[in-house]
């Protein structure tokens, strides 16, 4: 009975000792359970022998130096989805057993000390995705020598500190994807030489240092796919002599001369890769590297080239491309400022047909229609014959409908009558420029009348040779 008494009375003390909201309980291992409690702050009153303490889906917004200095025992911490945004450098100090960590969304954390994790010489896994982190400080995983599984997904990391994970010589899995990070230097990964698995995908890195893996001699999968990626040396995956799993797509490869120690080492590959698509040169473009002949790799572009072409494809790929239409050339190449009335019927049927425009296509950039429509409407307002003389008909004017036979009157006249009205017939003025502003049609017809129409010069030089014959 007294036996009975005493287990009771320990069991009634556990019970006691639970702090609200919490559910508390030994086995597999002591545990306190507070998750989705809503609660604003870490319980005081959490059992010293716990081992397993479950925060996470609240709204916690602190976590102090003294929120767990009497957990001694504590093995697992989960505290991921709360509203966090400081802790406390010495949160952790004294969890010398903890083995999982776990701050993972805590979108208002934004910044860690470099002391925050010091202590923990037994942590394996350590879940920080989705933090808002923009830095990892340097000493930040300094003594984690357990460390195995580290997630850093999915914050705002724009560079990695030469040896951040110099520490970690056992970490397996380093998942950095969904970052904003740029570049990757030589002393990026070193000492992590237990990596099995990489992940950098979906982030802007545009260089890597030739000797950037030159640790990485167990690492099996690497992913970097969707990145800004135009060249990779042959040099810089040579260290890779385990990897077995591969993802490049998703990036601007310029096929040239500079990809040539890249194809070479593909052959030497014996793994699984993903397509390597071709962004320039434009011959090339949606190849896959991998696959072209080495011949194909032997000129080298030049640097101008590669940057309109990567604009180019860029919009593209977007669904941005713009459809710009420029103004209406005549085949000399001067621009025309009055169109005749069929040419600007025509432009009034297109409109009908809503087809889009030039502004409209930028409105709606992914209309299938757009390279046609430029097509049509850039020989608009012209009718060129087959030698490339421009043809106009005298009733195409909008003055009206004249007979073609008004131009016999010129043989009656005399030579030098003809001679003498030859110097009023060339031009002397150049040519007016057309306004910048477009034209309404009233004003176009008016501008047609007096300097656009060919008639009103045959009908000025026939009052005057009527005049001449009158003299005469």
């Amino acid at each position: 009975q007294v036996l009975f008494l005493i287990l009771f009375l320990n069991i009634q003390s556990k019970v006691e000792s639970c702090p609200a909201a919490c559910m508390c309980y030994s086995e597999p291992r002591t545990t306190v359970s507070c998750q989705q409690q809503g609660i604003l702050n870490i319980p005081t009153g959490i059992p010293t022998q716990s081992q397993r303490i479950f925060l996470q889906n609240n709204k916690i917004t602190l976590v102090r130096s003294t929120s767990f200095s009497f957990c001694y025992n504590l093995t697992v911490l989960l505290l991921f989805s709360n509203n966090i945004s400081v802790i406390e450098p010495r949160a952790f100090h004294g969890l010398d057993k903890l083995e999982e960590l776990d701050i993972a969304d805590n979108v208002n954390l934004r910044s860690i000390s470099p002391a925050t994790f010091r202590s923990l010489t037994h942590l394996h896994t350590l879940n920080l995705h989705r933090c808002s982190l923009s830095e990892l400080p340097v000493g930040l995983f300094q003594g984690l020598s357990s460390l195995q599984y580290l997630y850093l997904q999915d914050n705002t990391l724009q560079s990695l500190h030469d040896d951040i994970f110099v520490d970690l010589g056992n970490l397996t899995y380093l998942f950095l994807h969904g970052n904003k990070i740029k570049s990757l230097s030589e002393n990026s990964f070193r000492g992590l030489g237990n990596l099995d698995r990489l992940l950098l995908h979906q982030n802007r890195i545009s260089v890597v240092h030739r000797r950037s893996f030159h640790d990485l001699g167990k690492l099996v999968t690497l992913y970097l796919f969707n990145n800004n990626l135009t060249v990779l040396t042959g040099e810089t995956m040579d260290p890779l002599v385990s990897l077995q799993y591969l993802r490049l797509n998703g990036n601007q490869w310029i096929c040239d001369c500079r990809a040539q120690s890249l194809w070479d080492w593909f052959k030497r590959f014996k793994g699984s890769s993903s397509d390597l698509e071709c962004h320039v040169p434009a011959t090339l473009a949606g190849e896959d590297l991998k696959r072209l002949p080495s011949m194909a790799l032997d000129g080298c572009l030049d640097s101008s080239s590669q940057i309109r072409t990567s604009v180019f494809r860029t919009k593209t790929r977007l669904g941005t491309l713009p459809t710009v239409e420029g103004p209406l050339m005549s085949k000399e190449g001067s621009q025309l400022c009055c169109q005749m009335d069929n040419d600007k019927s025509s432009i009034y049927d297109t409109k009908v047909k809503t087809e889009p425009s030039s502004f409209n296509s930028r409105q709606t950039p992914s209309s299938p229609h757009k390279k046609e429509n430029i097509s049509k409407t850039k020989n608009l307002g012209s009718d060129h014959s087959k030698n490339g003389t421009y043809k106009q008909k005298l009733n195409d004017a909008p003055v009206g409908t004249l007979s073609g036979n008004l131009d016999k009157s010129f043989d009656k006249l005399k030579p030098e009558i003809i001679h003498k009205l030859e110097p009023s017939i060339a031009p002397t003025k150049k040519r007016r420029k057309c306004p910048k502003k477009p034209r309404s049609e009233s004003q176009c017809r008016l501008s047609q009348q007096t300097n656009c129409s060919p008639l009103h010069l045959s009908f000025s030089l026939l009052v005057v040779a009527w005049v001449s014959f009158l003299v005469t």
